[in-house]
């Protein structure tokens, strides 16, 4: 059973955006698996950087939009994904210097619910506005 799961109460109505949100949770999934498996720390290491790289490529994605469309919340945004990149990198140092052989559970599900929180939340408020620039 998968850790995450995506259904249409994420969907934004914005198919890039809604197509990186399901890589994303298909990567902490992933990720998930690699845990539970037990697989060493190489492995979990590799996914875990997979997942930091597809956040912040999905992260400008935004950005970029919010900046095009001069999106009014965009500080408060950029704000809240800055801090879970900290975050994640702090992660991904832990399992890089042997800290930590993997996430452990609870990161794990603070990772699921900033995830979910963030899309049903902070990413909802800018939709009508991107959509109102033409943004689909």
């Amino acid at each position: 059973m998968a850790f995450m799961v995506w259904n249409d109460r994420l969907m934004t109505g914005i198919a890039a955006i809604d197509n990186d949100h399901q890589k994303l949770v298909g990567m902490v999934n992933a990720l998930y698996e690699a845990i539970q498996a037990g697989n060493g720390r190489e492995e979990v290491q590799q996914v875990l950087d997979d997942l930091v790289d597809y956040t912040r490529f999905h992260f400008g994605r935004e950005e970029a939009l919010f900046t095009h469309t001069r999106y009014a919340g965009q500080r408060q945004h950029k704000a809240e994904h800055d801090g879970m990149v900290v975050w994640v990198e702090g992660i991904r140092k832990r399992v890089e210097e042997g800290t930590a052989v993997a996430p452990s559970l609870e990161v794990m599900n603070h990772l699921k619910d900033w995830l979910f929180d963030h899309i049903l939340g902070s990413d909802q408020r800018y939709v009508e506005h991107l959509m109102a620039a033409g943004v689909r």
